[in-house]
């Protein structure tokens, strides 16, 4: 683990801290020890500088602090929680700090397990080998991308932070825009604070993949006991939930409108190109009719022919001329003589056949004509 990273994240060095007789003792509450030993904060000397990038969301979300995961990111992390129903487990989420024309924002492009953390029902260890191999991993596979965040589960009993998370969160991921985030793998339920000028906020939303997903948000009584938020925010749920209300129907309008321009976009560009095709279609009729049009003779050679008229003899030119014929004239025109010479074959055998049987209707008529009676015969027998 190099210097760099080490000034850019809260490492854990030394001596044990007993997370577990720290922690408040109740039913359904969770204990999640961040380091067994002597923890020390290394804050980053350097200001995080915002990426600059579009909010995979939609606009004009009321949240203290959007969350935009990836869908890959939330995936592995959904598997990592429910490998295990029993006992907690936990890793760290690493992505960018970005910004918009509406201000800041997280965005979660990877989780990275915590491995060799010590793990039980009730709470969860980032211990110094969890921490290197998860610096080693970043270093690897995420060289570009820092730790936004961390998360572990409470498999089965909620996802209410309890005063060591939060704690934890207050005191050791105070970097800007470094998020809690917890989930129960039995219910699917998700929780996300982060650190504000008053505490410790819980926000009621996130987004995956530009989709809108629902956390659970504890009364603010839970959290003034819990030291996160002060007491004057109680007076204040009322009047929270209906803003939020009011959010999420300003989400809902914003979301038809953009339906709406969706579609008169897509009949502004249907239209577009009928039009097109309108046109094109009338410019290649006009172009074809131009191209066709007849054209008249061209005059190749004269002929004098003489004529008499009275008694006088005239000359006169006879013209060969060239004519370009359409190629469809021409079609008909070879139809025609084809037409033409059948109908000439045609007559030629009727008047064959015709000719045959006139031969042999003359024959027939005629049978003596070929021997002639001998007068010499026919006076010697007379005698």
């Amino acid at each position: 683990m190099n210097r760099t990273r080490e000034e850019e994240s809260t490492h854990l060095k030394n001596n044990s801290v007993n997370r577990t007789a720290q922690a408040p003792s109740g039913k359904g509450e969770s204990a999640t020890m961040l380091a067994t030993e002597k923890i020390v904060v290394s804050p980053s000397g350097e200001s995080v500088k915002p990426v600059r990038r579009q909010f995979p969301g939609p606009r004009n979300a009321d949240v203290a602090l959007r969350v935009a995961f990836e869908r890959r990111a939330n995936a592995d992390l959904v598997a990592h929680a429910r490998e295990s129903l029993e006992l907690e487990v936990c890793g760290v989420l690493v992505g960018e700090i970005c910004q918009d024309d509406e201000g800041p924002f997280v965005h979660v492009q990877a989780a990275i397990r915590g491995t060799a953390a010590s793990e039980a029902s009730t709470h969860v260890t980032f211990t110094q080998a969890t921490w290197t191999s998860i610096h080693q991993t970043l270093e690897r596979d995420y060289p570009k991308l820092r730790i936004v965040g961390w998360y572990h589960t409470h498999p089965g009993f909620g996802v209410e932070f309890s005063d060591m998370d939060l704690f934890i969160q207050q005191n050791f991921f105070g970097g800007p825009g470094q998020i809690a985030f917890v989930t129960d793998p039995l219910s699917g339920a998700v929780a996300i604070c982060l650190n504000t000028a008053s505490g410790v906020r819980y926000l009621p939303r996130f987004w995956v993949d530009g989709r809108e997903q629902p956390c659970r948000v504890p009364a603010a009584k839970t959290l003034e006991a819990a030291g996160a938020v002060p007491g004057g925010a109680a007076a204040e749920a009322g009047s929270s939930e209906l803003e939020q209300l009011e959010a999420r129907v300003s989400q809902l309008v914003q979301a038809m409108d953009e339906q709406l321009s969706w579609q008169h976009n897509f009949m502004l560009f249907c239209g577009f190109f009928f039009c097109l095709g309108v046109i094109v279609a009338v410019g290649y009729f006009i172009i074809k009719t131009y191209n066709s049009r007849l054209e008249p003779p061209q005059v190749r050679q004269m002929i004098p022919v003489a004529i008499q008229v009275g008694d006088k003899t005239v000359m006169l030119g006879v013209g060969v001329v060239e004519w370009k014929v359409p190629d469809e004239l021409n079609a008909v025109m070879l139809q025609e003589e084809l037409l033409r010479k059948a109908a000439e074959e045609r007559e030629a055998k009727e008047i064959a056949k015709k000719l045959q049987k006139e031969g042999k209707s003359l024959t027939n008529a005629t049978p003596g004509a070929t021997n002639p009676p001998n007068p010499t015969s026919a006076a010697t027998t007379n005698k």
